[in-house]
């Protein structure tokens, strides 16, 4: 099944059971206007509820960017604390709807993804790059630091000493880097859209345990780990795909899950 959607700076595709959206903004480095980030999202909207969908990836148009960041050209107009917040609040809500949700995200980073760009990298679950590519956070050198929760999601992906020595030395880092350093997850000479998408298209886990196990993770970074991973435990072990799995592993067979 494919899908896409016309005059949008955002394309929909769905390949082996994985949404792609793809920032189609390659004129202007990948760049997150407010439109782009309002496409996102409600391309993020459609899904919801879906369960033969086994993820999302992220990615830009172009060998050059996955994303560049903000679109300067547009918040050079900024002129008042009341309109940065306005403006920077779509995309806030978009990378805050990425982390929460139930859907596996995974970023295939296929250029440079740099200030906002990386921002959104570390906003999904997993980052998936393309050998050599550039990816830093460099706002301090503008005098700024990262405008859209980007600091707090760096740390928690890399800790506190790595994120401060990254976010001060204003470091773009190649992919290979920045797999050492844990900020990105694979490194891939091939196509990293491809790769992602097998990725999650291969994946074994029954398709409720695959958002559930982002629910207990997401609680777990935030404090409430064990509560919370105990009741999602409890919602599992009653659900129809646990039982076929119990059935399937006794009759020495694949299981069927069918999401429920």
């Amino acid at each position: 099944m494919s899908s896409s959607v016309i005059d949008s700076p955002v394309r929909s595709e769905e390949r082996d059971g994985v949404l792609i959206l793809t920032i189609d903004r390659e004129h202007a480095g990948n760049s997150i206007c407010r439109d782009t980030a309002q496409a996102m999202r409600d391309a993020l909207d459609r899904i919801a509820g879906r369960t033969d969908l086994r993820g999302v990836v992220i990615t830009g148009a172009g060998d050059r960017f996955f994303c560049s960041g903000g679109d300067l050209k547009a918040y050079r107009a900024i002129e008042t604390p009341t309109e940065l917040s306005e403006t920077f609040a779509v995309v806030r809500g978009l990378l805050d709807a990425l982390e929460a949700h139930p859907l596996p995200i995974v970023a295939a980073i296929n250029g440079y993804a740099l200030g906002g760009g990386a921002e959104l990298a570390v906003a999904c679950d997993l980052r998936f790059a393309k050998s050599g590519v550039k990816i830093g956070m460099p706002q301090a050198r503008l005098g700024i630091i990262p405008g859209w929760n980007g600091a707090e999601r760096l740390m928690k992906v890399v800790g506190y000493p790595k994120a401060m020595r990254m976010l001060l030395s204003c470091e773009q880092m190649t992919a290979e880097a920045a797999q050492a350093e844990g900020l990105v997850d694979t490194v891939t000479a091939t196509d990293v859209v491809d790769e992602a998408v097998g990725f999650l298209a291969g994946l074994p886990a029954a398709p409720l345990a695959v958002s559930a196990t982002k629910r207990a993770l997401r609680a777990a970074a935030q404090g409430e780990g064990r509560a919370i991973g105990e009741a999602i435990l409890e919602e599992l072990w009653f659900s129809e795909d646990h039982r076929e799995a119990e059935r399937a592993f006794a009759e020495k067979r694949p299981p069927v899950f069918q999401g429920r």
